[in-house]
């Protein structure tokens, strides 16, 4: 019975109440929404950022959010890009007992290889890998200096519908979130060296959903990554057919409490994850094969469409 009960999904498999979870990105976007659906679950919350001002802001937000006066909601500005401030701000601070990626983005660095400089390339992967695996290896070592829990602690990154489809447009950023989902495959076998159930690991991959940011990028995106991506509409088209940060939020938690470790958002994600999986681990094996049949359909269908759009270009 609790095997098909975790196989249904049934169990909750990511408890967050009253425990502390840290985000990594947590003042704006993806990561604030995050923060404000785990606060309304009774978790306490330290909020790690750049900016101090906007960090305040959502610290206070995250904080009404709240279920009871119990509850703490900390924010810290720390540059996750130097391993030396997020040890400042982390030393003397509790142990989290899950830490939540989503720090990055790509407002500014979108375009063709012919066309970004060098800098957009390169503050890319700052953004999106190095403000992961910096602040992954310092929640490590806390705990495997802390004592050991009853339940297992939580990791979940955040990639991208990227990391399955290169987009033109998107060539700086499509590799960092590539480099997410290794990251994250590549954690999964390391944390078999502390046990079997001592440390969980999961990766969401959105596509588009509304940010300041991701409008932001929208005014710097060619029209053929516009196209491709279905995002070649006026803002007000956008704000109604493309989901909230908050609505990706709600997916990726639900997902996570299922017990995944691939989270996709929407049937999108799920087909070209199983398209694209690999040796990547199953969640329904006989659903996620019959996936990667479709998957595999479909593909030549896109391919020769895409090739047919370039044509008349």
């Amino acid at each position: 019975m609790a095997f098909l009960r975790r196989f249904l999904g049934l169990n909750n498999q990511f408890e967050v109440d009253g425990k502390l979870v840290l985000v990594a990105g947590g003042s704006r976007g993806l990561g604030k929404a995050l923060a404000l659906e785990l606060a309304a679950k009774g978790a306490n919350l330290l909020l790690l950022a750049r900016s101090e001002t906007t960090l305040r802001h959502t610290q206070g937000e995250v904080q009404r959010a709240c279920t009871n006066s119990k509850q703490i909601v900390d924010a810290i500005p720390v540059d996750l890009t130097k391993p030396d401030e997020i040890h400042a701000a982390l030393n003397h601070y509790h142990t989290p007992d899950i830490l939540i990626c989503t720090a990055g983005g790509t407002p500014t660095q979108v375009g063709f290889l012919a066309d970004i400089s060098p800098e957009a390339i390169t503050s890319c992967v700052d953004l999106n890998y190095y403000t992961a695996i910096f602040i992954v290896q310092y929640c490590l070592k806390l705990w495997l200096a802390a004592a050991p829990t009853t339940s297992p602690r939580h990791v979940l990154l955040t990639s991208s519908l990227a990391a399955f489809l290169g987009i033109p447009g998107f060539i700086a950023y499509t590799p960092t979130k590539v480099a997410i989902r290794a990251l994250a495959d590549t954690l999964r076998q390391e944390f078999l060296l502390y046990g079997d159930n001592t440390f969980k690991v999961h990766v969401s991959f959105p596509g588009p959903f509304i940010t300041e940011a991701f409008l932001e990028e929208q005014d710097n995106k060619p029209n053929l990554t516009k196209a491709i991506e279905g995002t070649n509409m006026s803002r007000t088209e956008l704000e109604q057919k493309i989901p909230s940060a908050r609505a990706i939020a709600k997916r990726i938690i639900a997902g996570v409490e299922k017990g995944k470790t691939y989270v996709p958002v929407d049937w999108r994600g799920d087909v070209l994850l199983n398209n694209m999986r690999g040796p990547s681990p199953r969640f329904w094996t006989l659903w996620d094969f019959f996936l990667g049949i479709v998957a595999a359909c479909a593909w030549w269908f896109y391919h020769e469409y895409y090739i047919d759009y370039l044509r008349w270009q």
